[in-house]
């Protein structure tokens, strides 16, 4: 497959977004440690070296040598180290490396100029070297790599004509090496960054992929977590068996839309499956208050559990729920100019709850608390909260109740309930402790 159009001679991307995001990320590669302790290495070895004039230069320009050496490379090297180091650098890095190459080139030009015979051979043979070396030190790229060697080539015959220490042969043999040696670099530099925005495109599309990945993964993690409690999920990830646990002390709420199969008799499924979606999804908003499971629906049955996380308030917890869910069905109601209304039922007590089977697994809970729970619902009241004598003993300093006596439970038989009527006046509910 091919990649993103890049221009014939520079290899640059014709994309100047891609271009700008590839130059940060080659700019993040140069500036590594290693890159810069070679640079600094360099500029170190550079001044050192002036030991080597006294060697091989003769006396009479010795000192003219050092001069030119430490007059051109001091200032230089004291302008583009600093840069080097400090964030500065990303905008001035190209043009602060293109002048310490140069810089060097200038000194051993002009040292090979001021010389004769051997030493002026040597000197002058490491500009062509320099040359060749800058997509590999300095990482110049093709237009970079093409000016430094031109630049070069003006720089050693603009000093030869002002000296006019070379003979015409010196003269051609040199530019003919800097040349040559100038075109080897732009080959380089141009399979260079060929190479590098291979490697560049590489990672992007690895990045790309990854974020994929984990945008699929986040995706996956929250529709588990939409269908499990997020410990329970954590656990069927880890562990290839069926869970079941042992809840002593928890409260389950069922609540069912009083009205609702009538109002399926004159709607089409889709307005159905609407109406029922959007009272649903407002319960959910309301249950995202609380420290609550909700555990499934059942046709126009929804049903809640608190407790299963810990914690002695979960009733409190359900019954503030169920007040919040009469008070948004009767605005729910009124939006839809429609006569429904919500039945709830809470009770309190221990259940086992746990994933079972292979496919389209829930989390559910069973248990007498659980069937109890929805007979507490089925036996209330339209538009009331219903609870069990063991749920309204968690809650009773709480709310105003109506005490019902005795109903018949299917399957209990006789059973104490209670309606609650609402908060009380002298009682003010720190909802803040019930906030997940």
């Amino acid at each position: 497959m091919r990649g993103p159009p890049t221009h014939p001679f520079t290899a640059t991307f014709v994309d100047p977004a891609l271009e700008a995001e590839y130059a940060r990320e080659a700019f993040e590669l140069s500036t590594r440690p290693i890159t810069r302790f070679t640079v600094t290495l360099s500029a170190a070895v550079f001044l050192a070296y002036g030991a080597h004039d006294y060697f091989i230069m003769p006396r009479a320009v010795l000192h003219e040598a050092w001069a030119i050496r430490y007059g051109l490379s001091v200032p230089m090297f004291g302008l583009v180290l600093p840069l080097v180091w400090t964030r500065p650098y990303f905008r001035f890095h190209r043009p602060a490396l293109f002048l310490f190459a140069i810089t060097l080139n200038a000194v051993v030009l002009s040292l090979g100029v001021i010389a004769d015979g051997e030493a002026a051979a040597l000197q002058t043979s490491w500009a062509p070297l320099f040359v060749v070396l800058g997509p590999f030190i300095a990482r110049f790229d093709v237009l970079v790599e093409l000016t430094y060697a031109l630049a070069t080539v003006v720089l050693y015959n603009a000093l030869t004509l002002a000296l006019g220490h070379e003979s015409f042969v010196v003269l051609v043999s040199i530019n003919m090496a800097i040349v040559s040696m100038g075109l080897i670099g732009v080959l380089v530099a141009r399979q260079m960054e060929r190479q590098a925005r291979e490697v560049f495109l590489q990672r992007r599309t690895i990045r790309a992929q990854m974020a994929a990945l984990d945008a699929e993964k986040q995706k996956s993690e929250a529709l588990l977590l939409n269908v499990l409690p997020a410990a329970i999920a954590e656990r069927l990830k880890l562990e290839n068996r069926p869970i079941a646990d042992g809840f002593q002390d928890v409260s389950v709420l069922f609540a069912d839309i009083v009205g609702f199969t009538r109002l399926s008799e004159r709607l089409t499924p889709e307005e159905l499956v609407g109406r029922l979606n959007n009272l649903f999804s407002a319960f959910d908003d309301l249950l995202d208050r609380f420290r609550l499971e909700k555990i499934k629906t059942i046709g126009d049955a929804y049903m809640v559990v608190g407790g299963l996380n810990g914690g002695k308030d979960h009733a409190l917890a359900l019954a503030e729920l169920a007040l919040d869910m009469l008070a948004r069905i009767a605005e729910l109601s009124a939006d839809y100019r429609e006569d429904f209304s919500v039945r709830i039922g809470i009770n309190t007590g221990p259940v086992v709850g746990g994933v079972i089977g292979k496919k389209k697994f829930i989390y559910d809970v069973w248990g007498d608390t659980v069937n109890i729970a929805s007979r507490m619902e089925s036996t209330g009241s339209p538009g009331s909260v219903q609870v069990s004598h063991e749920t309204y003993l968690r809650i009773r300093n709480m709310y105003e109740f109506e005490d019902r006596g005795e109903i018949d439970v299917k399957g209990k038989g006789p059973m104490r309930t209670w309606l609650i009527k609402g908060r009380r006046g002298d009682v003010r509910v720190d909802r803040n402790s019930l906030v997940a």
